[in-house]
């Protein structure tokens, strides 16, 4: 980073719970779960200043034109933390596990990740996800042929 007194978000992108690899169907392997990795950087001084900062993802489902955040589906997370290496600066990676305890709602459909780094000492930066596709085979089995689970 060229400026010593600043920090900018370099990627957002999702991929498998157990992965490590981004992918654009990060739930194609089934479960209900997937991680959203936010990297960013900072310069030499502002990373280990110890000023507070906080990183937001927020999710746009852009098949149904809204957050799809809700109390079954946590899609927006927060941390607040400080700019020192013992949280991973001046090279960080922050990983959110996403649960749905409802697939259902969000089957089949487009998404994209956006995150924020904020902070108290002006530093501001966003970063967007590619868009990526919210697919189970077996939802879409269950929901194209109506079988039941412990039918």
């Amino acid at each position: 980073m060229s400026n010593a007194h600043n920090a900018k978000l370099a990627r957002v992108a999702t991929r498998p719970w157990d992965g490590c690899m981004a992918s654009t169907t990060p739930l194609a392997t089934g479960g209900n779960r997937f991680q959203v990795v936010v990297e960013g950087r900072a310069g030499v001084l502002l990373a280990t200043s110890g000023q507070p900062y906080t990183i937001e993802i927020v999710a746009f489902d852009i098949t149904a034109g809204v957050n799809p955040h809700s109390a079954s589906n946590k899609f927006t997370q927060r941390i607040t933390e400080r700019f020192y290496d013992v949280y991973g600066w001046p090279q960080k990676v922050a990983v959110f596990t996403v649960i749905l305890n409802d697939r259902d709602a969000v089957q089949g459909h487009l998404l994209r990740y956006y995150a924020t780094l904020m902070s108290e000492n002006q530093v501001a930066s966003f970063v967007e996800s590619p868009i990526f596709l919210l697919f189970t085979a077996e939802t879409e089995v269950r929901r194209t042929y109506g079988w039941q689970e412990n039918a």
